[in-house]
């Protein structure tokens, strides 16, 4: 589009973060380097525990967890796709699932995403009751968070 700035990547990003945990998070971008965009930055987002917990397993006690990498679209991008230089600007982002996953279920090793542990999976599908969790039946939905990501665009 045109004249798409940083602000509005960080209003969509922290928009997004708060229409998927029904709260509103705080966001803070970091200096990062990522192929393609320039600036580029990490997304951090305010953990569950608030940065109370010093012994937090998710952000150690820092209140903030790494979400994933952003940036506005470097010109030379859209050069290459045969778009004149300076006449649109855009942003990109690539946010982590396991992360969102995580902060939902309170998982506090990401590693075990990648165990094999069967239980981890019964644990995110299902609660007690055998019940379909709200994040998974939301999937289930199609309400995935490319259709939460379209809503605030289009808010």
């Amino acid at each position: 589009d045109r004249d798409i700035r940083l602000a509005n990547l960080q209003c969509f990003i922290r928009d997004v973060l708060s229409r998927f945990f029904d709260r509103d998070v705080e966001i803070r971008l970091r200096p990062g380097y990522f192929p393609f965009v320039e600036p580029g930055m990490e997304v951090d987002c305010t953990c569950l525990c608030g940065g109370k917990k010093k012994n937090c397993p998710l952000c150690k006690g820092s209140g903030w967890l790494e979400m994933g990498g952003c940036g506005m679209i470097h010109p030379n991008v859209f050069k290459a796709v045969g778009y004149r230089a300076g006449e649109y600007t855009g942003f990109a982002f690539g946010l982590g699932l396991e992360r969102f996953a995580m902060l939902y279920y309170g998982i506090n090793d990401i590693r075990l995403f990648l165990s094999g542990n069967l239980a981890l999976g019964q644990q995110i599908c299902s609660d007690r009751d055998g019940i379909i969790n709200p994040l998974v039946s939301n999937f289930i939905a199609g309400k995935s968070i490319f259709d939460i990501c379209i809503a605030v665009v289009r808010a």
